[in-house]
């Protein structure tokens, strides 16, 4: 997402940014961002993250309805970094650009640190699932503090703008896409299965302190169901999963013992829903529903795949080379062909 504006963004914003937040440069630590300029100013008694991001991306008033969330969740006794104001009394600053205008957020930063792939354990997954239980039953009761700032829905998301988001030489692609658009508009959205996600809450999305886990990066925040939470976790770690145990890159959280993809979803599913159930509770059909919620995943996975530039026009070594580990065209044969339908979750019900 940067490349879409990153020709409109120079030092010189970034200097704006850190004048309007009082933050000084020296010392600080660029960090790595999809869809923001990310960067960490450490200090003595607070440490401070900066994030910038440009109007193309996100509007004002979407990024307000993210701090009301977190700020929400913060004061319910979630493991949240609060937005900070800036010595103007601003929680977002703008700066103006050639073409629209970027955005200027501070937080607090969270305690932690990312969790190796070989760290990983079934109490981390527990903690994992309890996250975001807790954090769907606080959706639940939650109303935006004004109506302005109420995040979108999963449906208004440019991927599901079919006609444009997938390309005319891919008819049968975009015929999936539709049948999936279809069945999804056709399940209910009652407030104990549907409500305001996280929707991004990966391993990397995510900071452990040696006790807890603090979720990070709420920018993907929106209206969808509560599965679709499960989705991007469970994506993630399966193919992280797969790629690690290739390598013989596995430890404690396996026992040293080499798994496949579904010996290794037993193994993470039992105390990530465990987890789960013991915050929040969703009915046992949803979790029937998880095959096609995963397909769902994975084909918006593709499509942003697909109008990545520099992606696809890398030699398929290259393509494969990083995560998620597999070529355009392996990814388009595993929608086509419902991959993640292969793994059946009606055990866990």
């Amino acid at each position: 997402m940067l490349k879409e504006f990153g020709h409109l963004y120079s030092d010189d914003i970034r200097s704006e940014a850190e004048r309007q937040f009082g933050l000084a440069r020296a010392g600080s630590i660029p960090l790595r961002g999809s869809h923001s300029y990310v960067f960490d100013y450490p200090g003595e008694d607070r440490s401070v993250i900066l994030k910038i991001t440009h109007s193309s991306h996100r509007q004002f008033q979407q990024i307000m309805g993210e701090i009301d969330f977190t700020d929400y969740l913060a004061a319910n006794g979630v493991n949240v970094s609060r937005a900070i104001p800036s010595p103007g009394g601003k929680l977002v600053e703008t700066m103006e650009a050639d073409t629209g205008y970027f955005l200027a957020t501070a937080y607090e930063k969270a305690p932690g640190a990312l969790v190796d792939w070989c760290e990983w354990t079934p109490e981390l997954f527990e903690q994992w699932g309890a996250l975001i239980g807790t954090m769907h039953a606080f959706s639940k009761s939650y109303k935006p503090s004004d109506e302005s700032i109420r995040r979108g829905h999963w449906h208004e998301n440019r991927d599901w703008h079919l006609e444009t988001s997938v390309p005319g030489s891919r008819e049968a692609i975009r015929r999936k896409g539709q049948r999936i658009k279809d069945w999804l508009l056709s399940l209910p959205t009652e407030r104990n299965s549907y409500g305001l996600i996280h929707s991004d809450l990966h391993q990397w999305n995510m900071l452990y302190d040696g006790r807890e886990i603090w979720p990070i990066d709420f920018d993907n925040l929106h209206y969808d169901w509560f599965l679709s939470d499960f989705t991007t976790v469970i994506i993630n770690a399966v193919i992280c999963q797969a790629h690690c145990f290739q390598e013989g890159d596995y430890d404690s959280w396996t026992g040293g013992s080499r798994m496949d993809s579904a010996e290794f979803l037993d193994y993470f599913m039992d105390p990530f829903l465990s987890g789960y159930k013991s915050e929040n509770t969703l009915a046992p059909v949803w979790i029937g529903r998880l095959p096609r919620f995963l397909s769902r995943h994975y084909f918006t996975f593709y499509i942003d795949s697909l109008w990545d530039p520099e992606f696809i026009h890398l030699p398929e070594d290259k393509q494969a080379a990083d995560f998620p580990w597999r070529t355009l065209r392996q990814m388009e044969d595993e929608v086509r062909n419902d991959f993640w339908e292969q793994f059946d979750f009606r055990r866990f019900v």
